[in-house]
């Protein structure tokens, strides 16, 4: 007969049980999906939920696989699952959990994974700050400040705020603790130097600044635009250009903020360069780069 997945988790969870840990991994990469184009995130939660059930119980289990170094957990095997599998279930527990020292002590860990090499492990972190948003709701956009000084941390925050689940804890009227997180995302993008701009990183919070303000735009109106209107003027980087172009496109605000829109594309197409004319040469520096000969 099949052991229940929870039963499964609650045996590994006793600190002798080897045979049961055993078990438990070989049954998770075993319904991973890796190697693969993506992970069992159904799975992953289900997991997850098995762990926050057992309440303390199962934290030397969630906390021993979600910090597994890279070497023993590789990516792009069924084995780094185990470590994504790790990260929820330490969030999933803090969602539930009545002590606030298990809150601080999950956020410790999801900002220690969220630029983790392995991007299955790194994709884990915004959703389990979403799942503590549900409980923290509004209270956590403070310690998430200190996040917005890094690519990968301030890409994973963006994405959480994008989240429902964390963002309509929100009042419509409770806009500025998302606008100051968006703020400092666009802040690090648009001030990083040119060696930064083709970092993994860099591009990854591009990426959740072309999702994070439509989101947010959705729940908070007209002060999400103007804060796309501000950064629109004179933006230089044209993948940071594209990413607030892309916030324009969502048909469900096309006619409600029909006015914003047309204001923030106009400032986004004249913060464009002027094409270069190839008829206007500067004397004497047609040879500029080559050698010249005598």
């Amino acid at each position: 007969m099949k052991t229940d997945l929870a039963d499964l988790v609650a045996e590994a969870a006793r600190p002798s049980a080897k045979k049961a840990k055993d078990d438990l991994f070989r049954r998770l990469e075993l319904g991973s999906g890796l190697p693969g184009p993506r992970a069992n995130l159904p799975l992953a939660l289900d997991f997850a939920h098995a762990c926050a059930g057992l309440g303390a119980e199962s934290d030397g289990l969630a906390y021993a696989m979600a910090n597994d170094p890279p070497d023993e957990r590789r990516g792009a095997t069924a084995r780094e699952f185990l470590a994504m599998c790790g990260v929820l279930a330490v969030a999933a527990r803090a969602q539930i959990a009545k002590e606030d020292a298990v809150r601080e002590r999950a956020l410790e860990l999801l900002e220690a994974h969220a630029d983790d090499v392995r991007f299955r492990v790194r994709d884990a972190v915004p959703l389990g700050l979403a799942m503590l948003g549900t409980k923290m709701r509004t209270a956590l956009a403070e310690p998430l400040e200190g996040w917005m000084d890094r690519y990968f941390h301030a890409a994973a925050v963006l994405r959480a705020l994008a989240d429902p689940s964390w963002l309509e804890t929100f009042a419509p009227a409770e806009h500025a603790a998302p606008l100051a997180l968006l703020d400092a995302a666009f802040v690090l993008a648009h001030d990083a130097p040119r060696s930064a701009v083709r970092y993994p990183g860099h591009k990854s919070l591009v990426e959740a600044i072309a999702i994070a303000p439509r989101a947010a735009a959705k729940r908070f109106g007209r002060p999400v635009f103007d804060l796309l209107a501000r950064w629109s003027e004179g933006v230089k980087i044209p993948d940071l250009r594209a990413a607030i172009l892309a916030n324009l496109e969502d048909a469900a605000m096309k006619k409600p903020f029909a006015e914003e829109i047309k204001k923030v594309r106009a400032l986004v197409e004249g913060s464009k360069a002027p094409p270069r004319d190839p008829t206007r040469i500067v004397p004497g520096m047609r040879q500029r780069g080559k050698k010249q000969r005598r």
